[in-house]
């Protein structure tokens, strides 16, 4: 394992004259490294407690708790002229979209990227600054609170160190995809990032994420969906978290007990409102009572699978694990388990292919193909001997 290497010392910024230098610099060097620390446990919206920049000058930390203007930060981010470097970067981004309404135009992401090389998906910084660099960071301040000041020395080292080495890594990672000839690969998986839908969810994605939602009938989903709305708008207003101030399972409960009753609210153990509120509740259920069939959301229940799925599910994951160890490809990245049975019931009449990932894209051009022309018969799959260890392979069948 290779040694901690000394970095500069990073510069705090206490003037708007140093933002606007930091953002004309970027722009000169027409990339950035990019990260953010902030605090979304107890409030409604994530407060931004420090900005780290890093240029081929030096790191910048900027600290938002200052009166200082960040707008112009948060332009760069979004500035479809200037790369950002990022590591995981999708929250950061969202607090970036959160002050411009824009999306970032001009992304690479180092997490994204390593998995396009065979490297682990998803993999932290610090595993990953290890493998290409041979460094090793400390990173104990996971779990500090950054809203404190002043800041400590160690938090300091601790936030330079997320974007020190983010040029570095860039580099080698564009090499590695360079010579696998992945680099349009990392552009159209990258490119995600700059959707504005991985940013502001529509309601049928909210509601799959709603643990117990599954097991509900069309007009329970709608009672579901009117409370979302509901604790949004509530939680916005006391700046609560919003599972904190009416968690899924209560909203479940209500749901498919239709209860609509100020009493037998009230009553549920975990409701901690005014009686104002609950009644609020209960004019949110006798709404969504109200709301036509048309207009109810589709049941997200799941589909029961045969044990003809789950074994075909078995052999197209073991298929894909094998070609990812083969052509340097993180599995994690390439597919899911929900992408392949999906896949499985496509090739049974349920679905439609144009709704499957694993037929879109780089994917559907590798294992999306692969898997496609075993599950039709136009390739077997068989065990042959690499390196004294049996491995799984496929073949074309010869067509008579």
């Amino acid at each position: 394992m290779g040694s901690r290497k000394s970095s500069p010392e990073p510069n705090l910024l206490d003037g708007q004259a140093d933002i606007e230098q930091l953002c004309e610099t970027c722009r000169e060097e027409k990339r950035f490294a990019f990260d953010t620390e902030f605090v979304m446990e107890d409030r409604y919206a994530s407060e931004v407690c420090l900005i780290q920049i890093a240029t081929e000058r030096g790191v910048s930390l900027i600290d938002p708790f200052r009166e200082l203007d960040l707008a112009p930060i948060w332009q760069l981010v979004v500035d479809p002229q200037v790369e950002t470097i990022v590591h995981a970067g999708q929250e950061d981004f969202g607090l970036a979209v959160q002050h411009t309404g824009e999306v970032p135009r001009h992304v690479f992401d180092v997490q994204i990227a390593a998995g396009l090389v065979g490297l682990d998906y998803p993999i932290s910084l610090q595993r990953l600054v290890q493998a290409l660099l041979h460094l090793r960071l400390h990173k104990s301040k996971t779990l500090t609170d950054w809203r404190r000041r002043p800041l400590s020395p160690s938090q300091i080292v601790y936030a330079a160190e997320d974007v020190v080495h983010l040029h570095a890594i860039r580099k080698s990672l564009r090499k590695r995809l360079s010579e696998l000839e992945r680099l349009d690969w990392a552009r159209e998986e990258i490119k995600r990032l700059e959707d504005m839908g991985i940013y502001q969810r529509a309601d049928e994605d909210k509601i799959g994420r709603v643990k117990g939602a599954g097991a509900l009938s069309g007009q329970q989903l709608v009672t579901v969906r009117e409370l979302m709305a509901w604790r949004e708008r509530f939680a916005q207003r006391v700046n609560r978290p919003v599972r904190i101030v009416l968690k899924d399972h209560l909203m479940v409960e209500i749901a498919k007990h239709g209860m609509k009753e100020f009493a037998e609210i009230r009553s549920l153990r975990g409701i901690n409102m005014s009686d104002r509120d609950v009644h609020g509740l209960c004019r949110t259920v006798a709404k969504a009572h109200a709301i036509p069939e048309v207009e109810w959301p589709k049941s997200t229940a799941r589909v029961h699978e045969t044990p003809e799925e789950s074994t075909l599910a078995a052999l197209a994951t073991a298929v894909i694990r094998g070609y990812c160890l083969e052509n340097h490809l993180a599995f994690g990245l390439a597919t899911t388990q929900r992408a392949i049975k999906e896949l499985i019931r496509c090739h049974a009449g349920q679905g439609n292919r144009k709704d499957i990932d694993i037929l879109k894209g780089w994917r559907g051009r590798t294992i999306g193909a692969l898997i496609d022309e075993i599950l039709s018969g136009a390739r077997s799959v068989y065990v042959a001997q690499g390196s004294g260890i049996p491995v799984l392979r496929t073949k074309r069948r010869r067509t008579s």
